[in-house]
């Protein structure tokens, strides 16, 4: 079966023949490209590795591989492989080979013409995919193209640096994903912008969040530039696994990124959702940055991804924490003594507040009433 161009809206995929061969030596060279969709090391991509890939992913009746176009010249590449009839399943790759185009939804256009085809003319069931592990924006994409986190291959893939996570994700035909689905988005105010959390606030974090009055409740402390990292590594594992989504918190005076906070404790089944991890610099207490970034958090909350019910807690040793809390509107709903052990061993009791979205239309007035003061 002779393999056919697809089309999507902005993009099309025609059949990579051997003459391609210089565009993937172009782009498996590319130090951004490699790292991102292989976990390598900056290196060449040979002719030899490019015909051998070609040939790879164009077994007839096993695989097939397309060119990304968009505008008229290559910008990535797409494929499947792996192809079994009895199970109707197959493994998908798309790259975009141009760093410069990554974040204009290319790829994502590209996937959903290549699973129009898998799906409606081969008839499959089932396409999985693998993506590095700290590959934030692709796993992203995956999932707004209806994709699941299926499950993380812990050191699944060997790279010259060590091993790094591999995420293995899929779609099925007849399995929708849950109607209560936070995904990453951008939340914007009058005062702040809320942008999904990425490894490249790291520094922005460190220097906004570096200071002990922070931390007193919030431990362990992150250490240097590699703690910030690691704190923020770890929030992005937990959004693979629909677990959390964290946001930077940016003024937009000036565009500094002044804290964090996220989702937590995601609960799909039941339709709730915590807010938490809050944190913010010395510049951004006591201004609008709180106020608007709960308007923001719970007004998605509520009237874009319907939650039932959005809580919050505090340790509660903290009281100026409580009574931020208690101000937006929420109510005090009880304490879990002992709940947690924290990095310095001491046993935390949990304050925790809720609010319903019986509570929100009377939170909203509240929040809007301190914002326009």
């Amino acid at each position: 079966m002779s393999v056919p161009a697809l089309r999507g809206s902005q993009v099309t995929l025609r059949p990579m023949t051997h003459a391609d061969v210089p565009l993937l030596t172009k782009w498996g060279s590319n130090p951004e490209f490699r790292h991102y969709q292989w976990g390598q090391k900056p290196g060449a991509f040979t002719e030899g590795n490019a015909k051998a890939w070609i040939e790879r992913m164009s077994r007839q009746g096993d695989s097939a591989c397309w060119v990304i176009e968009h505008d008229g010249r290559p910008i990535g590449f797409a494929n499947y492989r792996d192809f079994h009839p009895k199970g109707k399943s197959a493994e998908i790759g798309i790259g975009i080979g141009e760093p410069h185009l990554w974040g204009k939804h290319l790829g994502r256009d590209a996937l959903e013409a290549l699973l129009r085809y898998l799906f409606d003319e081969l008839g499959l069931h089932r396409v999985g995919l693998a993506v590095v592990g700290f590959n934030d924006r692709a796993i992203a994409m995956y999932k707004a193209v209806g994709f699941e986190v299926e499950g993380i291959e812990r050191d699944g893939v060997g790279t010259e640096d060590g091993y790094i996570d591999d995420v293995k994700m899929g779609i099925v035909v007849g399995r929708p994903r849950p109607d209560f689905d936070p995904q990453p988005v951008t939340l914007e105010g009058k005062h702040v912008r809320l942008v999904p959390l990425r490894m490249a606030h790291a520094p922005a974090l460190l220097e906004a969040a570096d200071e002990d009055d922070i931390w007193r409740w919030m431990v362990p402390r992150p250490k240097g530039l590699e703690g910030y990292e690691r704190y923020i590594r770890w929030a992005l594992d937990q959004q693979i696994v629909g677990a959390q989504l964290p946001f930077a918190v940016i003024r937009k005076l000036d565009g500094v990124l002044v804290g964090t906070t996220r989702y937590a404790h995601i609960d799909p089944p039941n339709r709730t959702i915590e807010i938490g991890y809050t944190l913010y610099g010395k510049g951004a207490r006591r201004t609008p940055v709180n106020t608007e970034s709960k308007l923001l958090l719970l007004r998605h909350a509520f009237e874009t991804l319907r939650a039932n019910r959005v809580w919050l807690q505090t340790d509660k040793r903290n009281e100026r924490s409580q009574a931020a809390i208690a101000r937006l509107g929420a109510i005090k709903e009880g304490e879990l003594r002992n709940e947690r052990i924290l990095a310095d061993g001491h046993l935390r009791t949990s304050v925790i507040f809720g609010i319903t979205k019986d509570d929100w239309p009377d939170v909203r007035e509240r929040l809007l009433g301190y914002l326009a003061r």
